[in-house]
């Protein structure tokens, strides 16, 4: 899949894009490089739920399908939000919140716990909460990626693998370049190597590669 970019060459706000490609440098951060992206292409100081302008210090990054339910970060997957929207969302989706608000307050309790009964249902069958046509299955041993196994945090890895043991499946897909490198989800992949499995769901950016 292709994430948004400017139509036009751009090497500005540490964002370099050339002939309808994004490039990135090893060492520097995906999640820093979507933010930028998605500030420049969505603005910086409006909310996008309560409509109202803030400083730039008071606007968020809101993912639309949150990172609990499988969300990635992709500037399709995220809106400039105040912090008090982004907080009062949670881990909703954007469909969910914006329907949450169109409801009375007796109607609300409600549907949140109708929500929350979806999101284990979800987690039940292994199915992420955001577009299938996003995921594609990629073998493990395809995939590429320079963080050094050996220095990363144990209790994340427990907990990738803890949750992959209780619903036989990742709670988010591995995020790739278009030459299957590892962007984001990097213990998902490490999790995957340790246990020997053959696939795992990767988000494919065709159109964002590592240099």
């Amino acid at each position: 899949m292709n994430i948004p970019l400017p139509t036009k060459n751009l090497n500005a706000s540490k964002l370099y894009i050339k002939d309808g490609i994004l490039y990135l440098r090893h060492g520097e951060s995906f999640l820093n490089v979507m933010y930028r992206l998605t500030y420049f292409m969505k603005g910086r100081h409006y909310c996008y739920y309560c409509k109202k302008r803030f400083p730039r210090s008071e606007i968020t990054m809101d993912h639309m399908y949150p990172r609990s339910l499988g969300g990635p970060t992709i500037p399709q997957n995220l809106l400039p939000s105040c912090k008090s929207c982004n907080g009062d969302k949670s881990d909703m989706t954007y469909e969910q919140y914006i329907t949450l608000l169109s409801l009375d307050d007796y109607s609300q309790i409600g549907y949140i716990n109708k929500i929350n009964s979806l999101k284990e249902g979800y987690k039940r069958i292994g199915i992420f909460q955001i577009p299938s046509e996003w995921i594609t299955p990629v073998e493990t041993d395809r995939i590429h990626t320079n963080v050094d196994f050996a220095n990363l945090v144990n209790s994340k890895y427990d907990k990738v693998k803890k949750y992959y043991e209780t619903y036989g499946a990742f709670q988010y897909p591995i995020v790739l370049d278009r030459k299957y490198h590892s962007l984001d989800g990097f213990y998902v992949l490490f999790v995957a190597k340790s246990m020997n499995i053959e696939y795992v769901p990767a988000i494919v950016l065709d159109n964002v590669e590592m240099r």
